[in-house]
């Protein structure tokens, strides 16, 4: 499989080369720079350091006496843990953006390796099964690719875990949350997400990942089923996240 990934690599390289251009302005970098970004763009990123909630990992203000952010404070979410890599801004948009909607696909690589650091640095190692935030097929369809499901592969790669994106799925085609108030996200995805089997996710350690974590709704209405199995704990992974 190794040979495989390998060739998949040397492929997408050949179609959509990396560590060319930086992921953020496009301009031209050298091919050893971390993660595809130049050092200007880099220097501009907000890395999501301690203080962060230790429930969400939302950044926290340095004078900040909780150790929970008021969202955490205030709402019981259905995770053991989550963790987010850098502060939702401009710079993240756009990369986020290129890459869900401009097919840059490629672009998940690199969220991924950023990912896999943030999950190294927290000592987050041991993960039974890596799972993506699922889409509905209908989604699916229209955009032609889950990004959640990429960035899970590649962190699963990169770690050497097992990546599952078969057991926990989407039976619901559901509204933009971001469209909905908080009573209206809620019951948007009631029932939203199904766990085809509780036996594969019975006392295991499980990673669910997902680009960008804002309240915390997709990945609790997702943890709700995941829960059906009685795992061992269920970490949330996610490339950004906001301030509340």
């Amino acid at each position: 499989m190794k040979l495989v990934y390998n060739m998949i690599d040397a492929l997408l390289d050949f179609i959509y080369p990396r560590n060319i251009y930086c992921i953020v302005c496009e301009k031209s970098i050298k091919t050893n720079d971390q993660y595809s970004l130049c050092d200007e763009c880099r220097g501009k990123i907000t890395w999501i350091k301690k203080p962060a909630c230790d429930v969400c990992g939302k950044p926290l203000d340095e004078n900040d006496d909780d150790k929970s952010c008021v969202d955490c404070l205030k709402n019981i979410h259905m995770f053991t843990k989550g963790l987010s890599s850098v502060v939702y801004d401009g710079n993240i948009k756009k990369i986020v953006h290129d890459f869900k909607y401009h097919n840059k696909r490629y672009i998940g690589y690199h969220m991924a390796e950023i990912i896999t650091d943030t999950l190294h640095q927290n000592k987050i190692e041991h993960i039974d099964y890596v799972v993506p935030v699922p889409m509905h097929k209908n989604k699916k369809r229209q955009r032609g690719f889950n990004q959640s499901s990429i960035i899970a592969k590649y962190i699963a790669r990169n770690m050497n875990m097992n990546f599952n994106d078969k057991n926990l799925i989407k039976v619901r085609d559901t509204s933009e949350q971001n469209k909905l108030n908080k009573k209206e996200r809620f019951e948007n995805l009631k029932g939203a997400f199904h766990l085809n089997s509780t036996d594969l996710f019975r006392g295991k350690e499980i990673l669910l990942v997902d680009d960008i974590y804002t309240t915390g709704n997709t990945v609790d209405a997702c943890c709700k089923a995941l829960n059906k199995a009685n795992p061992k704990a269920i970490y949330i992974a996610s490339f950004a996240t906001g301030k509340n």
